[in-house]
């Protein structure tokens, strides 16, 4: 029983599980909590209590920088970023049809050919009711685990929103049980849900590559085949990537990992080399996502089953690879060998400081990556995306 009287989990006892999870991550960790975090809740209430408004509708990205600037130490800076967050205003889809709990696979999806993103997901207002109640009934954990094995062939869905919102509400839940983090677990959850759209794939019976980047050689590429990228936004652009020759072999391209936190290292590592050659030339947001998508399995991670995590691995490969199928350029010349010259301190504070939402959440991300195993990559990419976001 929480000291409300709640039964959720008291900050004392989520802070001695985000521990131990995070070790078993190799992340980094704290006998204390390095600052107060609580002005996340207050960010999240102006998020929520807008509702059904929001800015930028279901594309927004206030509450997953609110968290990621108190991960990084900045929480005095939450709500004023959500306060000065700009985009137009836009009606989120309501509740309509209850998700019925024993067919709740007829509700994933997009509608096909709606006027607007928001009227494509017309069910995530039902997601979110359905979400909420889960969440009420169960351990949140619980929930995300259920909810993380049964989306994670979609990872790519919304252009990897879906998995990076859930992935900070998780995140933030572990640091601290309350009920503006259940309600935005719910909000992640029910964006991955209604989004849901699987790439193209088949089971390969031939061996692996060794290695990302020997894997990245054996992708097929957009450009190569029609001499220029793929119109629309990330989510076409991932669309037409499914459809190139050859594509659905690519989630199987990668071994599947047994340690999925040194997989992760190598996957970040692999696309933050990825940014700095093509990002920092053409579609830099659409390579951020190829980081930041599976980054968002480093915070899911310590919250879910070892084998939850280990099956949604190949999907992360695969959102990642969709996304540098569809914007990689052959004729991009190497990158300049990483020469970081910021600390990471003076990276977040930069990133703040010049408060894009995309400069913010990507640093925050390569950060964690860093300390987990550093890799001047990282710091590279960071120091170019908080000037160039």
């Amino acid at each position: 029983m929480a000291a409300d009287g709640s039964g959720g989990t008291t900050r004392r006892q989520a802070l001695k599980l985000c521990v131990a999870g995070a070790a078993a991550w190799g992340l980094p960790t704290l006998a204390a909590p390095p600052h107060d975090d609580g002005a996340l809740d207050e960010a999240l209430r102006l998020v929520h209590d807008a509702e059904p408004k929001c800015r930028r509708g279901l594309s927004t990205h206030a509450p997953m920088v609110a968290e990621a600037l108190c991960a990084l130490g900045l929480s005095d800076r939450a709500v004023a970023f959500v306060r000065g967050y700009g985009g137009p205003i836009l009606d989120l889809p309501r509740p309509s049809t209850p998700i019925d709990r024993e067919r709740w696979r007829s509700a994933l999806g997009p509608r096909p050919g709606a006027a607007s993103w928001e009227d494509a997901l017309v069910r995530w207002g039902d997601w979110k009711a359905f979400l909420l109640d889960e969440l009420a009934a169960a351990r949140w954990q619980d929930v995300l685990d259920t909810w993380v094995a049964r989306l994670a062939p979609a990872l790519a869905s919304a252009a990897t929103h879906g998995v990076i919102r859930t992935s900070h509400a998780a995140r933030a839940l572990s640091r601290r049980d309350t009920p503006e983090r259940r309600g935005e677990l719910a909000r992640g959850l029910a964006y991955w849900a209604a989004a849901y759209e699987e790439l193209p794939a088949r089971a390969r019976a031939a061996a692996p590559a060794a290695s990302y980047a020997d894997a990245l050689a054996r992708v097929p590429l957009h450009f190569r085949i029609h001499g220029r990228r793929p119109s629309g936004n990330i989510v076409s652009g991932l669309h037409q990537a499914g459809l190139l020759p050859g594509f659905a072999d690519v989630r199987d391209l990668a071994a599947a990992p047994t340690d999925a936190s040194a997989a992760l290292s190598a996957l970040t590592a692999t696309f933050a080399g990825v940014y700095l050659r093509h990002g920092t030339r053409h579609d830099a947001i659409a390579f951020v996502h190829a980081i930041t998508g599976p980054s968002a399995l480093r915070r899911l991670a310590p919250h879910i089953r070892p084998e939850t995590a280990l099956a949604a691995f190949p999907y992360a490969w695969q959102a990642a690879a969709g996304i540098y199928a569809a914007y990689a350029r052959p004729d991009d010349p190497p990158a300049a060998a990483a020469e970081p010259r910021l600390s990471p301190s003076e990276l977040a504070r930069r990133a703040a400081d010049n408060g894009d939402d995309h400069a913010i959440k990507l640093t925050e991300a390569l950060l964690v990556e860093h300390a987990v195993r550093p890799d001047p990559a990282y710091l590279a990419a960071a120091q170019d995306a908080v000037v160039r976001l």
